[in-house]
């Protein structure tokens, strides 16, 4: 008999909600979302009732992650980790001026001092102090290792322990930048930190896992971790390796870029900076497309075109079981990019590095970081993918947040020369085209790149499910 049982879980650093389509589309349901980005959130709660029909706005909560834990009725700040302490920094101090507070909330105080147990903890803490872009910038051990325990992003990623110290849920999900598998000592500082959390502790592994592997067409890897928590992993024998190997036995190869936004209306860029007048939109096929506007005036199913597969498209929209489709499309707006740019942006050659003979006339228009080498040949050095045309019949680069600064690596290889779209970004990361994105148009880009791809995100929550499942069937 299939259990029915509703699963909870929290989401903290939740950004706009990668995480969170994934595990409500597996019918779990949100106790809290948290993060300290204002426009993600508003995202996610743009979009609750369609993921989330049953969990109240006010669950999604703004603020620090260190006053939620205080709210969790352990006001205890300074917490041991392997040898580590918590500890203020002055640039901790300025980060969180920048959050409302919530320490004198009253409701978020009645929210949360009444979670006293999840099933599952989820969610990507920050990772500067992880990543090889952050570790580059410190060149001894110690130093590495002094910029850990001192960066307050990692400060966080302890408080996200002390959650799972305090509510003791059965599994535990973390997700950071692949970085952190080659980072002295970090992934086995965490793995062992875990395995101590709290009055049982957890069974924990860590895995890199590539979104390419799972249906994208998109080259992201990240390192996940997992905790089991250990009591019901030795009465169950239940391990978060073995959660990690029925994981991958799902992994069924990467699209190609084509089925994935090949269907999307082919829009010019933006004529003009900041300009979303309707009256100056480009008409085409008679049709006009709002580059510069949220959502179209077209209805969504004649814009889409059906010349390509459908498959992807369909299991993107899919949630719970129903195949849903807005009445309208949403954020695919183009940005405004200038001369110079549209000519190298239409030169480039799709998945050939600015250095690549193929592209030496888009080569001839870029200024920055430009060399002669010993055959009067001009190149670039050191930023050989900062112009770079995606390639329709391969996969995309990794889809990150400095979108939001410029989309000179992530051209789009139609007629038109442009960077892609938050559409285009959103479609490449598998978001559902009905989940809307509230913010900016470089707010929008920087949401969808630090999220986590809601279809990988659907895997773990599907196997997490299978686990509950089997505890529950088996006997607690």
């Amino acid at each position: 008999m299939k259990n029915k049982k509703k699963y909870t879980y929290i989401d903290l650093f939740a950004g706009a909600g990668g995480l969170t389509i994934g595990f409500g589309n597996n019918g779990f349901h949100l106790e809290v979302a948290n993060d300290i980005a204002e426009p993600a959130l508003n995202t996610l709660k743009q979009n609750l009732k369609l993921t989330h029909p049953k969990t109240d706005l006010d669950r999604v909560i703004l603020g620090d992650i260190k006053e939620l834990y205080e709210h969790l009725g352990n006001g205890e700040v300074v917490y041991n980790m392997q040898g580590h302490m918590v500890i203020e920094t002055n640039k901790e101090v300025e980060l969180r001026k920048k959050v409302p507070s919530v320490k004198d909330n009253v409701e978020i105080k009645n929210i949360l001092s009444k979670i006293t147990h999840v099933d599952v903890l989820a969610g990507g803490p920050p990772c500067q102090g992880f990543s090889m872009i952050g570790r580059s910038k410190k060149s001894t051990l110690e130093e590495r290792t002094k910029g850990f325990i001192d960066d307050p992003r990692n400060q966080l990623f302890k408080y996200y322990l002390k959650f799972a110290e305090k509510l003791s849920p059965k599994l535990v999900l973390i997700e950071n930048v692949k970085g952190l598998a080659s980072a002295s000592g970090y992934r086995d500082l965490i793995e062992k930190s875990l395995s101590d959390t709290g009055e049982y502790g957890y069974d924990a592994a860590s895995c890199v896992l590539n979104a390419k592997d799972f249906g994208l067409a998109q080259n992201r890897e990240r390192i996940f971790f997992i905790g089991v928590r250990r009591d019901l992993s030795e009465k169950h024998d239940i391990t978060a390796l073995g959660i990690f190997e029925e994981i991958i036995k799902e992994k069924n190869g990467p699209a190609k870029l084509k089925e994935v936004i090949g269907d999307l209306p082919q829009i010019k860029a933006n004529p003009k900076p900041n300009n979303y007048k309707e009256e100056a939109e480009i008409s085409f096929n008679n049709k006009k497309l709002c580059f510069g506007k949220n959502i179209s005036h077209i209805a969504y199913d004649d814009l889409i075109s059906k010349t390509v597969d459908s498959n992807y498209r369909n299991k993107i929209n899919t949630y719970r079981g129903e195949l849903r489709k807005p009445e309208l499309l949403f954020n695919h707006k183009s940005r405004y990019h200038n001369g110079r740019d549209l000519f190298i942006y239409k030169n480039l050659v799709p998945g050939k590095y600015l250095n690549d003979p193929a592209n030496e006339k888009a080569l001839s228009k870029v200024t920055y970081g430009v060399v002669i080498d010993e055959n009067g040949k001009k190149k670039v050095k050191g930023f050989g993918d900062k112009y770079f045309k995606l390639d329709p019949e391969s996969v995309s680069k990794t889809i990150i947040a400095h979108l939001e600064t410029d989309g000179n690596s992530y051209v789009h290889p139609g007629e038109f020369p442009r960077s892609i779209t938050p559409r285009e970004a959103a479609r490449i990361q598998s978001f559902p085209d009905w989940y809307f994105f509230t913010g900016s148009t470089r707010n929008q880009l920087k949401q969808i790149g630090n999220a986590v791809p809601p279809m990988l995100s659907s895997v773990f929550a599907e196997q997490f499910k299978n686990v509950l499942d089997s505890i529950i069937q088996n006997g607690k």
